[in-house]
This record gives structure tokens, C-alpha cells and sequence, in this order.
């Protein structure tokens, strides 16, 4: 059975309500906003008849305050209101009521507009539901897509094979470390894989030349961060996912590429791709050198402090250092 909140100054006028509808629905009278929003913290109802004229906090007020509130601002509304002018109903409407009823109450108009109003609420619940189900089914999709389009950068190298994975993981930790809400730890996630796509524009014989790279080399391969910015721009579901790709090479202290930023100018999406990005860099064996000693990338961790990384996204990851050398440790084992 439906719950309805009846807010109403009058304990005639709840009474009234509450035995037109108690036939049909649980009904529960509040004389004051005060009283309303304490039962709403105890429960959500699927319905509020709410008077406008009411002493202390009138109907107006706890409209704008149950609109303002995001656990209550979907609730279906219904005025009760002795007015019935025009500027009143517009003023209803306005405020975000699906409805209003001129009292005195008929009973039978009554049930009739609640009936109405709940089927409207339950076929928008059910829409909703729809939606969140394309929603993941969509997601579910882009992130296979990402990952295949990562796993094909990183197939070109094979020194640096499953590297886009692994840098979207210590972004999570990083980020995780750094308080971040799921929803966006999620995007950073996807956002960390595609970081290196705009290496797909560099040649083979520069990004797998064994030997140093010569100036003209090195301004082609730093020329990936806005071939890959470029690709990921026109990619409107995912916010800001062009972003890791253009700034994971700059610099906290302003010296890094493609352009020059200096501290909180850079992204702070960028700031922990490049953090992780360098760490996973030291972990590995490249062409033309070894990985690195655990207590050596640590220290070059620090030292770049201030300098090419952001303080605090080093302290972030640093929080989880023991954590993450277990997950590489494992990864090289199985690799």
C-alpha cells in the first residue's frame, strides 16, 4: 500500500484527508514542516498533500526546502490550497507540484488526482529504471571499447605491454587515497586507460628505437600527448577524458609538455596519471634500461616532489606504497 504525507495547519483538515484516503493508503498527518521532515528522515513516502497557507513555515517554504534537498526533491507533490486564481496555480506549478486541489476537498476528486498522480509517479519510476539499465549496459560497452583500444597501444611495445592497465589502477589508489567519490574514481579509471592513445601517431622506429632519441625524435614523441587529445575530444560520454591524454607530461614545477603548465593549472586528473604513469615507468624493463631498485623509485618519487609531481598526489600514493608494490610484484610473477 502507498504512503502518503499529509502537511496540513489544520488538524480538521488532516483528519478529513486521512479518512478519505485510509481506505486506500497509509496516511500520516503532520500539523508543521518541523513535524514533516522529521517523519521524512524516518521514511520516504510516495506521496505529500501539502497546504500552502499554514502558520510558521508555510507550503511555500517547505516546497523550496524539499526541492533543494536531493533526497527529497523527486517526492510527487500535491497542493491543497483555498485559493484558486491563477497566480496561485502558476506559483504551484512553478515551484515543482505535479498537481493542486482547491479545497473544500471532494473525496472522490481527491482519490481520483492522488490515483493519477501515483500511476504518473510509478510509469516515471519504471522509465528510470530503463534508463539506468541502457545506462549500464552502455557503460559496460565503452569500457570494453576503452580496453580493447588499450590493449592495442600497448600490444606495439612489447617492454610496456599491459602499462595503460596498470597506470589506471594506481590512479584509482592515488585517487582513492585522495578522498574521490566513486563516480569519478570510476571516470578517472577510463580516463587513465586511454592516457598513451595518441602513440598510435608515433612511428615504430621512434617508439621502439632502443637507443636515446634525438631532439627531432623526442619533439615527435612528445607530439603524442595532443595527437591523443585530439582523437579522445570528440568522445563527449566520458567528461574530460582528452584531458589525461594532453597533460599526463606536465610539469608541477611548469617544464613539462605540450603546455608548460605550472601546479594547480594542470589538471588534477593529469596530475595523478602522471604520478602513476612514472612509477609504472620505473617498475618496468625497458629497451634501453632496467627497472629500477624499489628503494631507488621511491626516492626518485620524493625528490620529484614539488618538481615534476604534485605534493600531494605523492603523498596520496606514498599512503599506499607497500599495497601497490604487492599488486606489481603479483603482476610481474604472473606476466
Amino acid at each position: 500500500m502507498y504512503s502518503i504525507l499529509a502537511i496540513d495547519g489544520s488538524s480538521y483538515h488532516l483528519r478529513v484527508i486521512k479518512d478519505m484516503l485510509s481506505g486506500c493508503y497509509h496516511v500520516f498527518p503532520a500539523i508543521s514542516g518541523d513535524i514533516a521532515f522529521r517523519y521524512l528522515k524516518r521514511r520516504r513516502p510516495d506521496l505529500i498533500l501539502l497546504d500552502t497557507a499554514m502558520p510558521g513555515m508555510d507550503g511555500w517554504e517547505i516546497m523550496r526546502k524539499l526541492k533543494s534537498d536531493p533526497r527529497y526533491s523527486s517526492i510527487t507533490v500535491i497542493f491543497l490550497t483555498a485559493r484558486s486564481d491563477k497566480e496561485t496555480e502558476t506559483e504551484c506549478l512553478r515551484l515543482g507540484a505535479c498537481d493542486f486541489i482547491t479545497k473544500p476537498v471532494a473525496r472522490e476528486v481527491l482519490i481520483s488526482r492522488v490515483g493519477k498522480a501515483l500511476e504518473a509517479e510509478i510509469c516515471s519510476r519504471k522509465l528510470q529504471l530503463k534508463l539506468e539499465e541502457k545506462t549500464k549496459e552502455l557503460e559496460a560497452i565503452s569500457l570494453a571499447s576503452i580496453n580493447a583500444m588499450a590493449a592495442l597501444i600497448d600490444a606495439r611495445d612489447t617492454y610496456t605491454k599491459g602499462h595503460s592497465v596498470r597506470v589506471a589502477d594506481y590512479s584509482v589508489k592515488i585517487a582513492g587515497n585522495m578522498g574521490w567519490n566513486e563516480k569519478d574514481t570510476r571516470s578517472l579509471y577510463e580516463i587513465a586507460l586511454l592516457h598513451d592513445v595518441g602513440k598510435i601517431g608515433v612511428p615504430d622506429e621512434i617508439l621502439l628505437k632502443p637507443t636515446a632519441l634525438t631532439e627531432e625524435e623526442m619533439e615527435i614523441m612528445k607530439n603524442h600527448t595532443v595527437i591523443g587529445a585530439d582523437i579522445l575530444k570528440e568522445i563527449t560520454a566520458i567528461k574530460d577524458l582528452e584531458l589525461g591524454a594532453r597533460y599526463h607530461h606536465e610539469r608541477f614545477d611548469g617544464k613539462g609538455y605540450p603546455e608548460g603548465l605550472k601546479g594547480t593549472e594542470i589538471p588534477v586528473l593529469a596530475r595523478i596519471i602522471c604520478v602513476a604513469d612514472s612509477f609504472d615507468a620505473m617498475c618496468s624493463n625497458r629497451c634501453y634500461r632496467s627497472r629500477l631498485s624499489n628503494d631507488r623509485i621511491r626516492q626518485e618519487m620524493l625528490r620529484g616532489s614539488g618538481k615534476q609531481f604534485d605534493p600531494e598526489v605523492v603523498f596520496a600514493f606514498l599512503k599506499s606504497w607497500d599495497e601497490i608494490f604487492t599488486i606489481e610484484s603479483g603482476r610481474k610473477k604472473n606476466g
